[in-house]
């Protein structure tokens, strides 16, 4: 049995996931398993994903019935998982190779729920971002410190959880909302241990469209009435706002 499960959605990919695989294959840590599930890509990413790693029976290799999205694409990852940590990594993004390495012995002292720090990419810039030495629920609501990118939880400890498919975006932020409101606290890995790309014109690089999404994050799925939503979209704004910058 595995002892870390590392889930990635892909979705037209071919061009960069090999790399992603590339740093997965080179962790100095080897008791993982890499759960792709391709969201019914329209180009051949499924078969060239699956030729890729024909030869790594660490990699399992599904395919969601229809095209979901991602965090359909996460849930079936996170039901075909065995191993008791879980991390995310998306089809265009890279791990350092001491990565599973550093971030279990990190959670041997600080408990079932950690974020490191990872680079961002962008077109002209590569700054690094550094998580907080902790996030609790009240934190985590003015603003998202937790990258599906670096952040991993002991499944032991936490429980099953998934990600939630009747909203758009940002379903990953709801994710980790809904396992801070349990009383437990996101601890900050210092150390910078992957690399995020951000592509120009991407979803996730679009802030100012997630805008009508997050008031219904607040008032939808945590519950806070309607005006005070607003008031969270506005500092979920300029948390953005401040947190990208430098990137550019």
């Amino acid at each position: 049995m595995p002892t870390v499960s590392i889930i990635t959605p892909a979705y037209k990919c071919r061009e960069t996931i090999k790399k992603t695989y590339e740093s997965v294959a080179s962790q100095t840590f080897s008791s993982w398993e890499w759960i792709v599930v391709d969201d019914c890509s329209p180009d051949d990413s499924f078969s060239f994903i699956k030729d890729m790693v024909k030869d790594d029976n660490r990699v399992i290799v599904l395919q969601t019935p229809k095209n979901g999205g991602t965090a359909v694409a996460r849930n079936i990852g996170l039901k075909h998982s065995s191993g008791r940590y879980i991390t995310f990594l998306d089809s265009d993004d890279l791990l350092d190779p001491n990565y599973l390495e550093c971030q279990l012995e990190f959670m041997k002292e600080h408990g079932p729920l950690i974020s490191a720090g990872y680079r961002r990419k962008a077109q002209h810039t590569c700054t690094d971002f550094l998580v907080p030495d902790e996030v609790d629920y009240k934190k985590a609501l003015k603003g998202n410190p937790l990258s599906c990118l670096t952040t991993m939880y002991d499944k032991d400890v936490i429980g099953e959880v998934f990600f939630p498919e009747d909203i758009n975006r940002p379903e990953d932020y709801v994710f980790w909302l809904n396992i801070l409101k349990t009383g437990i606290i996101a601890k900050g890995n210092p150390q910078v241990l992957a690399t995020y790309n951000i592509i120009s014109g991407s979803k996730s690089s679009n802030k100012f469209k997630l805008i009508g999404y997050m008031h219904k994050v607040y008032h939808k799925t945590q519950g806070i009435n309607w005006f005070k939503s607003w008031i969270y979209v506005i500092r979920w704004a300029f948390y953005g706002k401040k947190k990208y910058k430098n990137v550019r």
